[in-house]
């Protein structure tokens, strides 16, 4: 029997996967097939309209999936965990690289391991299991980390839009969730452009532009010092030394070198990057555009930004236009996160 296929470039295989799953266009009774610059994946209807812009053909060696158990609540009742205790386990946790993050601080520690193993025997590519203690705290917006499961560590390697990010879960912030969001700005930039990211981290965002892009400059700024000793270590990582300028500062003091200077500002600081709006606008060159992030009501996300920037253009007196919005991803039950594309003229 002939299995179809579709090959993706590798590039571009962790959104393209996204959409034919949200689809349900994956078979996954067969695994996907790596070659050297794109995988094949497994379909199940080769006549769907959003497969027809792909090259169709037959898997080559049509390995059949090894069944796992796709539910965490399964493997814990096998495991006799107590069913009042089951339900309490949170079905949101994080993985990034091979760690996954959890909160189960809510639970008595004595059934931390068993919920620890079923988490890595549902997903077998993690190494560890770490439990979030309390939110993320203080100005680099860090979390202090229990160890579950698996090897006791907090460093780990993620590898997104063709580049690998080494960080320390416990030490430095980076979100897997907003991979996406790396993506589709990188996607955005243009050979021409002076590219600036404020609260760079460990330089997610820097690192996938110049991975992928070749602007004429990109300048990541960060105050968190652990952070930009990762950041200086993921540019040898990725052999990017001379495509990143990084400093370590402040973005209200380092802003005030770089007046009219970017075409292109990301600022991925979703508490309070709004804080930095006069920052960014005194950075910014005529023309230029701000990617803003923020954590909002999902109710309401976007009347007091919108004021914000209203107001913030008559202050000034130049014209901020909201060139594209959306949500990104649902922060709690009552708050998501957004993003704001705002284009300059003065």
């Amino acid at each position: 029997m002939n299995i179809k296929g579709i090959k993706i470039n590798k590039n571009k295989a962790q959104i393209t996967l996204q959409k034919l799953k949200g689809n349900n266009l994956v078979n996954r009774n067969y695994k996907i097939e790596r070659k050297d610059d794109y995988i094949i994946v497994p379909i199940l209807d080769e006549n769907n309209a959003l497969l027809q812009k792909y090259e169709i053909i037959n898997l080559e060696k049509n390995i059949k999936q090894n069944k796992k158990p796709k539910k965490l609540k399964d493997i814990l009742k096998n495991k006799k965990l107590p069913q009042d205790i089951i339900n309490k386990v949170s079905s949101a946790y994080d993985m990034i690289g091979d760690i996954l993050v959890i909160g189960l601080d809510n639970l008595d520690s004595k059934y931390y391991s068993i919920i620890g193993d079923g988490l890595m025997l549902l997903h077998p590519h993690i190494k560890t299991v770490l439990s979030k203690t309390g939110g993320h705290y203080g100005v680099f917006r860090t979390q202090n980390m229990q160890y579950i499961s698996g090897d006791n560590k907090t460093e780990t390697i993620i590898k997104e839009n063709n580049c690998k990010i080494k960080i320390d879960v416990e030490k430095v912030f980076c979100s897997t969730r907003l991979s996406f969001e790396r993506t589709r700005i990188t996607d955005l930039v243009q050979d021409t452009e002076i590219v600036g990211v404020f609260f760079a981290g460990a330089g997610p965002f820097a690192l996938a532009i110049a991975k992928n892009k070749n602007p004429k400059e990109i300048i990541g700024i960060e105050l968190n010092p652990i952070a930009i000793d990762y950041f200086k270590e993921n540019l040898k990582l990725n052999k990017l030394e001379h495509k990143i300028k990084v400093i370590l500062g402040d973005v209200k003091e380092v802003s005030n070198n770089y007046k009219n200077y970017f075409n292109r500002i990301v600022m991925p600081l979703p508490k309070s990057a709004d804080l930095f709006l006069d920052d960014a606008i005194k950075c910014s060159k005529n023309k230029c555009i701000i990617h803003i992030y923020r954590f909002v009501p999902k109710n309401d996300p976007y009347s007091e930004i919108d004021t914000i920037i209203k107001n913030k253009a008559q202050e000034k007196n130049i014209k901020l236009d909201i060139i594209n919005k959306r949500i990104i991803r649902s922060y709690s039950p009552s708050i998501v996160q957004i993003v704001l594309d705002i284009k300059i003229e003065k």
